[in-house]
C-alpha cells in the first residue's frame, strides 16, 4: 500500500503517488548499493510524482510480477521498474512484466532508445516496457542510473498526461511539459572533442523547471555511500524587499537559461573533491515560501560541499537570464534582472 505520509498533495498541482523497484540479484543480496532507485524516486519527484520504495527484488519473475500487483493493487498511478531489461541469462523483467499488462505502450520505450542513441549506442539493445495495469502506468528502465535518467527525461513529462488520459481525460489535451533540453541528460565523463575525457562530479539534475521543487528530492539525488556531507540551499521566496511588504513573485527566464545553467554547473562540477550535484531553478509564478532556487551537493567532506554549493549560488545570482517581478502589498510592482 502507498504510505499515509504520501497522501498529501502540492499546494501547486495535485501528486500523483508512485512506486519504484529495483530488480537485481546482487543489491538484493546486499552486495552492491541501489543507486538506480534512489535516483528514480527523486527524479520522478520532479514531474509531479510522489514515489514509495524503491523495493529491491532479485532477477526472478515471480518476485519482480508479485512487486509491481502490489504497487498497482496498492493505489500507485505510477510504477517504474529499474533493471533486468537487457538481454543477459538473468535479465527477466520484460518477461515478468508483460503478460500482467492490459495494453502496452510500445512508442514510448521507442523514443527513450532513439533519445539514448547518439550517446549510448548499446540503447538498442535495451528491452524496455512500458503499458498500463488498470489505472496504472507501469515503465521498465535500465538498471543503470544513466538509463533512469534518459528513461524519465523522456517519459516524465508524459506521466500526468498519460495517468490522466487512462482515467478518463480528453486525449487532446495537451501535459504540460518542459522545454526537452532542459530535462536532458546532462553530460557526464565522456569524451571532449579531443578524445580527452571529461571527468568530475555527477551533475544529476539540472533544469529550469515550472514546477515545484522539493529540496529532498534533490538530496536524494546526490547521495552517495562515499558522500560523508550533503550541503543543500534553497531560495524561498520572502515577503519584503528594502522595507516593502511583497506580496508574489514571478520569474521569467531567457531561452538561453537551461543552457546556462547547465554550463555553471557543469563548470563547477569540475572542482576537485565533489561527488555529485543537483541544481534546479523555479520559473513562473510563486508564493511566499515556496523554493526559487534549490541546490543540493555531496562531497565526502563538509568543506568542499559547503564551498561548491556557495559558489554555485554566487555563479548563478550573477550569470543566470531569469528576471524576477515583484508585487507588492501596496499595488505597485517592479523588475529586478536577477535570479
Amino acid at each position: 500500500m502507498i504510505p499515509e505520509s504520501m497522501s498529501g498533495d502540492s499546494p501547486l498541482m495535485p501528486l500523483l503517488h508512485g512506486y519504484v523497484i529495483t530488480v537485481s540479484d546482487r543489491t538484493a543480496a546486499g552486495v552492491t548499493d541501489d543507486r538506480s532507485g534512489p535516483l528514480a524516486v527523486s527524479l520522478l519527484a520532479q514531474h509531479g510524482v510522489r514515489a514509495a520504495g524503491p523495493t529491491v527484488v532479485p532477477d526472478e519473475r515471480d518476485a519482480i510480477a508479485g512487486a509491481v500487483l502490489s504497487a498497482t493493487k496498492g493505489g500507485a498511478d505510477v510504477v517504474v521498474l529499474t533493471g533486468g531489461t537487457g538481454i543477459g541469462p538473468r535479465d527477466v523483467t520484460p518477461e515478468a512484466v508483460q503478460p500482467l499488462l492490459d495494453k502496452e505502450l510500445f512508442g514510448l520505450p521507442e523514443a527513450i532508445r532513439a533519445a539514448s542513441r547518439s550517446q549510448v549506442p548499446t540503447a538498442d539493445l535495451s528491452r524496455l516496457v512500458a503499458g498500463t495495469i488498470g489505472g496504472s502506468l507501469v515503465l521498465a528502465l535500465p538498471g543503470s542510473p544513466g538509463g533512469v535518467r534518459d528513461g524519465l527525461a523522456v517519459a516524465g513529462p508524459l506521466l500526468r498526461h498519460a495517468v490522466a488520459v487512462l482515467r478518463g481525460a480528453d486525449h487532446r489535451v495537451a501535459p504540460a511539459t518542459h522545454d526537452r533540453a532542459e530535462t536532458a541528460r546532462p553530460e557526464v565523463e565522456r569524451p571532449d572533442a579531443t578524445g580527452a575525457e571529461v571527468t568530475g562530479a555527477e551533475v544529476t539534475l539540472c533544469e529550469v523547471t515550472d514546477r515545484h521543487l522539493d529540496t529532498e528530492a534533490h538530496v536524494a539525488a546526490v547521495a552517495r555511500p562515499d558522500a560523508g556531507a550533503v550541503v543543500t540551499f534553497t531560495g524561498v521566496v520572502r515577503d519584503h524587499d528594502h522595507g516593502r511588504d511583497v506580496v508574489q513573485l514571478e520569474y521569467e527566464a531567457h531561452p538561453s537559461a537551461a543552457q546556462v545553467l547547465r554550463d555553471v554547473t557543469h563548470r563547477v562540477a569540475q572542482t576537485p573533491g565533489i561527488c555529485a550535484i543537483a541544481v534546479s531553478h523555479r520559473v513562473g509564478a510563486l508564493k511566499i515560501g515556496e523554493a526559487a532556487l534549490v541546490i543540493a551537493v555531496s562531497a565526502p567532506h563538509r568543506v568542499a560541499a559547503l564551498s561548491v554549493c556557495g559558489r554555485i549560488v554566487d555563479e548563478v545570482k550573477r550569470d543566470l537570464p531569469v528576471w524576477k517581478h515583484q508585487m507588492f502589498a501596496d499595488g505597485t510592482d517592479e523588475w529586478v534582472n536577477c535570479a
